[in-house]
């Protein structure tokens, strides 16, 4: 059973995105509560989380900025999480470009367009 910490910005998406991972049965998983992003690595910390998943989007505390900061934080405290970005690849396709170089640059292990099943999602996620 993989530990998942999720991070949104939206809570009906938070919501959507926790409830695919526990249908499955494969996942423990923990939500910080939207507005609070600045909460995920104490979380991940506690829930000795296998996976960050975090919404990107323009919004302070959501931008990629501020979620490449969480990562090297969760990094230090929780070596061997892996991290994984979401974005609207329809609304902002520039930042979403971003996020996919983010990848290829090595500085996450997997990105994901909202656009995706959540089958897909969590499939994805249980091979991370």
């Amino acid at each position: 059973m993989k530990n998942v910490v999720v991070s949104m910005q939206n809570t009906l998406l938070a919501e959507a995105v926790a409830g695919a991972f526990q249908k499955t049965g494969d996942f423990r998983v923990e939500q910080v509560l939207p507005g609070r992003p600045g909460d995920a690595p104490s979380l991940c910390a506690s829930a000795k989380a296998d996976v960050l998943l975090m919404e990107v989007s323009r919004l302070g505390g959501y931008t990629l900025e501020s979620r490449m900061h969480v990562i090297d934080t969760v990094r230090r405290a929780v070596p061997g999480c892996k991290f994984a970005l979401l974005c609207d690849e329809n609304s902002d396709p520039e930042l979403a470009q971003r996020v996919m170089r983010t990848r290829q640059d090595r500085l996450i292990d997997a990105f994901f367009y909202a656009s995706v099943t959540s089958q897909y999602l969590t499939a994805a996620v249980d091979a991370l």
